[in-house]
């Protein structure tokens, strides 16, 4: 079975990837990546979903498959495909890039999404169902899943005990604050939203290289936290508490106060009306996927 786009084909039986006549080998979970993205188009396929269609039978974090993503778009563009192909769904999942999923529903109507390994017939996994065993865990991603959780349980320890240390001291805002700064820290990052819940993996990746990551929910505080603290970088969602602008206007506040710290706005969704804003406002960029995140954010440090 081979699943042709205009500028690539994939060739699943014999796990070949041909960009302008040549040829390059691929591994499986690339393909199986790309397969399941292209059954789910025009939706977008959960981050559960591909853990429990590519990694059958076997437990793996979500770490696993962000990197799964990073190294199947490094794959085709040193293959020599340089155009769109995986799109970051930010806190829910990946889809199929639009310029490959309009050549796809003219070519073949999309299969049906499948929510379990057990629904999902052989053609809309060829290379899932085709395996005997599942593939062992490495020891790499053991090691990345007991840091995230030991990272995580550390946060909320030292959450708890700072909110007993100053319980008589804080007010309703200040309750929302949340820092953390590992050992040694090579700095600090300001990381603004309202549903810090979403962000755990990433605040976990950032802390995990050194960085010291302050959360709060409100533009208010963080203002006055810019006034106490230097950070490197500001990291902002753009809706906040009913005001849909909320991380625009937190961008024009910070450069009127007079801070040149870099910003960056972390959103599902990216626009040219909504980059022209931020540049305008003295802005950094907008990011819409973890990976370009870790590389803008990390470069400062």
């Amino acid at each position: 079975m081979k699943l042709s786009f205009s500028e690539f084909t994939i060739d699943n039986e014999a796990a070949e990837l041909q960009v302008n006549g040549n040829v390059f080998a691929l591994d499986e979970r690339n393909i199986a990546l790309i397969q399941l993205l292209a059954n789910h188009y025009p939706e977008h396929c959960s981050k559960q979903d591909c853990l429990d269609n590519i990694w059958v039978g076997t437990v793996v974090s979500d770490m696993s498959l962000s990197k799964l993503v990073s190294d199947t778009r490094k794959v085709f563009s040193k293959a020599g495909y340089s155009g769109p192909l995986i799109q970051t769904v930010h806190g829910r999942g990946y889809r199929l890039e639009h310029t490959l999923g309009k050549q796809l529903s003219k070519a073949q109507p999309a299969a049906k999404p499948t929510s379990t390994p057990q629904d999902q017939s052989p053609s809309a996994a060829p290379f899932v169902e085709r395996r005997k065993r599942p593939t062992p865990i490495s020891w790499w991603e053991v090691f990345a899943k007991v840091l995230v959780a030991l990272l995580l349980v550390l946060g909320l320890l030292f959450q708890f005990w700072q909110g007993n240390d100053h319980q008589h001291e804080a007010t309703d805002t200040t309750r929302d604050l949340n820092y953390s700064e590992p050992k040694a820290a090579l700095g600090r990052v300001l990381w603004v939203d309202d549903h810090p819940e979403n962000n755990l993996l990433e605040k976990a990746y950032l802390e995990s290289k050194n960085v010291g990551v302050y959360t709060t929910v409100t533009s208010e505080e963080a203002l006055m936290l810019l006034s106490m603290y230097n950070y490197q970088a500001i990291i902002s969602d753009m809706g906040r508490h009913g005001d849909s602008l909320a991380g625009l206007k937190l961008l024009q506040a910070v450069r009127a106060a007079g801070y040149d710290t870099d910003f960056y706005l972390y959103t599902y969704v990216d626009s040219p009306g909504v980059s022209d804003a931020i540049f305008k406002s003295g802005g950094q960029a907008v990011v819409i996927d973890s990976d370009t995140l870790y590389q803008l954010v990390l470069a400062h440090f």
